[in-house]
């Protein structure tokens, strides 16, 4: 019981921080409280009230399956800019994958709006919560290789930060087509470097994991196709990057800011929009 209320005490007030903070690619929080029911006697329901939406990206992408290049960098483009607006508060998702993109907006796939939900996994720079001690808070399927070989580092920049990084990329690669990042590294990988399977240091298995990586951005250009393909696969590889040491935007690492995600944001921005001539101009 009190594991779970504290859970949901972090949660809640962190939603309702970012409320207040009107981050606009947050789920917004509109009332908290708790019930008492028959199923759990004496035991409170503690329950969030967040905004409606439509679907989550899964399933948006599966009702529409003529989305077009423009609306998949869209999507992409705001769960990038959700991370950055949750950054510039000192708290890190954790979490980010397709059910936790969702998708706002009318029935037309050019109106539709998306926010990333589901904070009870994020990490906040100033506030302890129980997960913080995991090597992996979110969904392990979703989650950076260096966690996945149980590689853990101090920083909050290099274990927070950056896993959202490679969350945004993994999200982005499953967004435009079809196939999460971290599903291509585990078909690529040979079993023996396979994370499931390896006992060794994340420095031996580094140039394995590097090689499938490769590969997968390869693929993923191919698949995406036409004049923006290539731009596009070296966003995602930036982004995805198994050495944290080079992960992100090379702008930012330039900068001394390594895991600064303006010019993420900016990139998905810029592509959208060069995305959108190319249909009108009838590409």
């Amino acid at each position: 019981m009190q594991a779970m209320t504290e859970a949901y005490t972090f949660e809640r007030q962190l939603v309702e921080r970012c409320s207040a903070g009107r981050l606009s690619k947050i789920v917004r929080a509109y009332s908290h409280g708790s019930v008492y029911t028959a199923a759990w006697g004496f035991v409170p329901v503690s329950y969030i009230v967040f905004e409606l939406a439509e679907s989550d990206v899964r399933k948006a992408l599966d009702l529409s399956q003529s989305l077009d290049l423009v609306v998949k960098l869209r999507l992409a483009h705001n769960a990038a800019t959700g991370a950055a607006q949750l950054h510039g508060i000192g708290v890190a998702h954790q979490d980010i994958k397709p059910s936790n993109l969702l998708v706002f907006g009318s029935n037309s796939p050019n109106a539709n709006d998306s926010k990333l939900a589901d904070l009870g996994r994020a990490s906040d720079r100033n506030v302890a919560a129980w997960h913080d001690s995991l090597t992996i808070a979110g969904d392990p399927a979703y989650a950076p290789p260096e966690q996945l070989y149980r590689e853990a580092h101090d920083s909050f920049e290099k274990r927070r930060l950056a896993c959202d990084i490679y969350q945004v990329g993994n999200l982005a690669s499953f967004i435009l087509t079809g196939v999460s990042f971290n599903a291509r590294l585990h078909a690529l990988l040979h079993p023996v470097h396979n994370w499931h399977n390896w006992q060794g240091d994340y420095d031996e298995v580094l140039p394995y994991v590097q090689a499938a990586h490769a590969t997968a951005v390869q693929q993923i250009e191919a698949e995406i196709g036409g004049p923006l393909a290539g731009r596009i696969a070296s966003l995602i590889s930036n982004l995805t990057d198994p050495d944290i040491e080079n992960r992100g935007h090379p702008e930012s690492r330039r900068r001394g800011e390594p895991y600064a995600m303006n010019r993420i944001v900016s990139e998905f921005d810029l592509l959208s929009r060069r995305a959108e001539l190319l249909v009108k101009a009838n590409w």
